[in-house]
């Protein structure tokens, strides 16, 4: 099977998804300011935040070791994501941190006080409070905690409070505080996780694997191994029950409506097989995978292209089988100099069916018109038959038509919960080490540069004899203005703005190497026996006035200036109360959080996608259990190889 080598550029562009939501959940889009309603397996890149309404809940999933749950009327902001490096911002609200299994992924979360680096495999609770003020429990594991004056340890048991000015904060440790229906909740999760039986049938890189266990069966199915085949209704094929989005880097990416639709759209490839019928090879185990937006080929077919700049009255696709060839439309060869230029598409006149296998199953084209695709309309597809399709044009590079804003949604429907935002001007963030520099053009930009490129000079695409010799026909890459490569504005003491590259470009900045002092990228503990580790007080109470003291100082040291703030003894975090100074062992008010908004899926074989979409027929979902054989790691495949050319 061929491999197609990573776009190097893809390693500064990963990609997280939502994977549960409960209740109000909304998106801002990095690339356009715009809020739109969050979605199960949602993708989310650098600069995109997360809010969730009161008594909501959300899970984003970093990889298979990496993962952060959001509590109600919280607000995060991802600042970096990267193959291997998680960064984000907490404005407000309670989150957990989960490393379910060992890796080598950097993580990084950033608060107004503090910047929290967990060390290993552990659980971390994480409250900000509306006076900008730190809570960190950490459940199991360990954590560093960095200031500017130098960083602190936090071990498993310990809570540490921190409070004060923001470039000297005072903290204190205390005895971790009582679990509540959080933390219960968020085990819960934990369990599901950890028993995913599916993840043992995926190579490395590939996550979102343990939604597939209740929805379908693994299968050994030579040459392939085992393949995993959904539970669906008649008539179902892949790619067919979503819609195409668009996200900044890597454009069109298909957004399924299916609640197990991460892994199998996003890698591997599929084929129909008897007697089981659709079958996802996840691919090639021993060999690093890479997310893709979708892995399918693009055509054209039918008149009256409308003047859209495509040339046909529909746009089709098709999913790959194994070992056929995939012609991206996505990375450093689309992306540049300011905008899409997309370096020339081709359109070639080809028989579909006769090269593709999966065009030559019933369903298993999906298409819908030109005009529908333009305007985000997907709520009607069509299934051509292979006689419809012998005279089609097969796009090779970026699709020539230019998104709308209406391909910014991830469903048919508005946010319907947008946070407050009181108060976050000229807020700060601490943070360790930088942000890397990652190149953000506005979406508004993206579009007027697309629109200009689909009417380029070389005309529509020829049918029949007016086509080259080859049966290709180039049309004219793309313009734009050049914009400066967004960077996060980093002092060098190691503060950022809240907002700072968001929705703007600003100029490049020159960030020295990791763990060299300078241009935001500080060193561990810059004055020596800064890093300690004290024992947790049961009251808060040490010889240092309530236990306060200041980053740098030796445990039991010094208390620095300032009155102590009292707003974690008044449960000014969202109910829950740490122990009391004066009143040990004080019983404690658990975090209250209204049961689910969204009900569980019924029992019933009914199943209706997000939106305006027809309702769609599932089997009952099987059950399962078991455990994973290994854990993840980030590192590259020697060959250099990827997953997206399976």
């Amino acid at each position: 099977m061929p491999v197609r080598a990573q776009d190097s550029g893809d390693s500064q562009r990963g990609v997280a998804r939502i994977s549960l939501m409960e209740g109000q959940v909304s998106v801002q889009r990095g690339d356009s300011g715009d809020w739109v309603a969050g979605v199960i397996n949602a993708p989310l890149i650098t600069d995109d935040r997360i809010a969730t309404g009161p008594n909501s809940r959300a899970e984003v999933q970093f990889d298979s070791a990496n993962v952060l749950r959001i509590g109600g009327d919280a607000l995060v902001r991802l600042t970096d994501l990267e193959y291997g490096r998680f960064q984000m911002e907490l404005h407000h609200g309670t989150v957990t941190y989960r490393v379910l299994r060992p890796t080598t992924a950097e993580v990084e979360v950033d608060t107004p006080s503090v910047s929290v680096r967990p060390s290993k495999e552990g659980v971390y609770r994480i409250n900000v409070n509306d006076t900008q003020e730190t809570q960190l429990t950490v459940r199991t594991g360990a954590v560093e905690v960095f200031t500017p004056r130098g960083s602190q340890w936090v071990d498993a048991g310990q809570t540490m409070e921190a409070h004060g000015s923001p470039s000297d904060p005072e903290f204190r440790i205390v005895a971790a505080i009582p679990g509540d229906d959080w933390d219960r909740w968020s085990e819960g999760r934990d369990r599901k996780l950890l028993a995913a039986r599916s993840d043992r049938y995926v190579p490395e890189g590939v996550y979102g694997a343990e939604d597939l266990d209740s929805y379908g069966s693994w299968n050994e199915v030579p040459p392939y191994g085992q393949v995993w085949t959904p539970t669906v209704a008649a008539g179902w094929a892949p790619y067919q029950y979503g819609r195409w989005a668009w996200e900044d880097w890597y454009g069109w990416t298909w957004m399924s409506y299916d609640p197990w639709g991460w892994a199998p759209f996003h890698y591997g490839r599929w084929f129909w097989q008897a007697p089981y019928g659709w079958c996802w090879y996840p691919g090639m185990m021993g060999v690093r995978h890479y997310w893709s937006p979708a892995l399918v080929a693009f055509f054209g077919f039918g008149g009256g292209g409308g003047g859209l700049g495509f040339g046909f009255g529909n746009i089709g696709w098709v999913p790959l089988a194994p070992y056929e060839v995939f012609r991206p439309w996505w990375g450093r060869g689309f992306y540049g100099g300011g905008a899409y230029f997309g370096r020339n598409y081709n359109i070639t006149n080809v028989n579909v069916a006769n090269i593709y296998s999966n065009a030559r199953v019933g369903h298993g084209i999906t298409a819908v018109s030109a005009a529908d695709f333009h305007s985000g309309r997907f709520n009607n597809p069509m299934h051509p038959a292979a006689t419809q399709v012998r005279e089609a044009g097969l796009v090779s590079g970026r699709m020539p038509i230019a998104p709308t804003a209406a391909h910014l949604s991830f469903a048919n429907r508005r946010a319907s919960f947008i946070p407050r935002t009181a108060g976050t001007s000229g807020r700060q963030f601490f943070t360790h080490q930088a942000p890397s520099s990652v190149e953000r053009i506005p979406f508004a930009q993206q579009q007027r540069a697309l629109a200009a490129g689909g009417r380029g000079n070389s005309g529509q695409p020829s049918h029949g004899p007016a086509a080259s010799a080859n049966g290709r026909q180039n049309a004219s890459g793309l313009g734009g203005r050049s914009a400066a490569p967004r960077s996060p504005a980093v002092s060098t003491n190691g503060w950022r703005n809240y907002g700072d590259a968001a929705g703007r470009s600003v100029a490049p900045q020159t960030v020295a190497p990791r763990n060299e002092a300078g241009n935001g990228w500080r060193l561990a503990q810059p004055p020596a026996a800064q890093n300690t580790r004290p024992q947790a007080s049961p009251g808060g109470t040490s010889g240092n006035r309530g236990g306060w003291q200041r980053f740098g100082d030796p445990a039991g040291g010094p208390r620095g200036s300032g009155a102590p703030r009292e707003n974690f003894e008044s449960g000014g975090f969202g109910g829950y109360q740490a122990p009391r100074n004066a009143v040990p062992n004080q019983t404690q008010q658990p975090l209250r959080i209204a049961p689910p908004v969204v009900r569980e899926r019924p029992s019933t074989p009914s199943y209706r996608a997000p939106g305006n979409s027809a309702p769609r027929s599932y089997s009952a979902p099987r059950g399962g259990g078991g455990g994973r054989s290994s854990g993840s790691s980030n590192g590259r495949s020697s060959t250099g190889g990827s997953g997206r050319g399976r």
